[in-house]
């Protein structure tokens, strides 16, 4: 398989959402999505690795990795850490705010993603692991980040 850059055929996600909507809802999966932002990192890399996306099965379950519109109208891919009757709690892996989800809101979700040229389906144990981990981890990987935060704001305050 030919290796691309993600540049090279990238389109803006509100131009193409409609036929994507139109795949998704015929059955269809839609492969080779490329992303924008750094918010999924460490599991997916901007420009490097592609996701496949389904229709919704239903209600999502915690960790499942669904692709919404938020509040602002922008597409956001990010994981579901809660579920609740009326909405759900999402958070991307390098971010730090929780967002509460309107399942009405939910537009697809992440079946499998390429890493490498190497597919990894979300029922790939090892995938349902790190989730778990990844999340279990987010309190001290919050306190890290406030550090960082601080001794950032000290030097900058030196060097002024």
């Amino acid at each position: 398989m030919a290796e691309r850059k993600a540049s090279e055929s990238s389109v803006c996600a509100e131009a193409i959402m409609p036929l994507i909507a139109e795949r998704l809802a015929a059955g269809y999966t839609v492969q080779n999505l490329n992303f924008q932002g750094q918010s999924m990192l460490p599991m997916l890399r901007q420009e490097k690795d592609f996701v496949e996306i389904k229709k919704l099965p239903g209600r999502l379950k915690k960790y499942d990795l669904p692709v919404y519109r938020n509040s602002h109208g922008k597409y956001v891919m990010h994981r579901v850490v809660g579920v609740r009757d009326s909405d759900y709690i999402c958070l991307g892996d390098n971010t730090y705010h929780y967002e509460r989800v309107a399942p009405e809101q939910m537009v697809a979700v992440v079946c499998s993603f390429t890493r490498n040229g190497r597919r990894i389906s979300v029922e790939n144990p090892w995938y349902r692991a790190y989730c778990r981990i990844w999340h279990v981890a987010f309190p001290v990987r919050y306190l890290l980040k406030r550090i960082e935060w601080k001794i950032r704001k000290t030097v900058k305050a030196i060097i002024e």
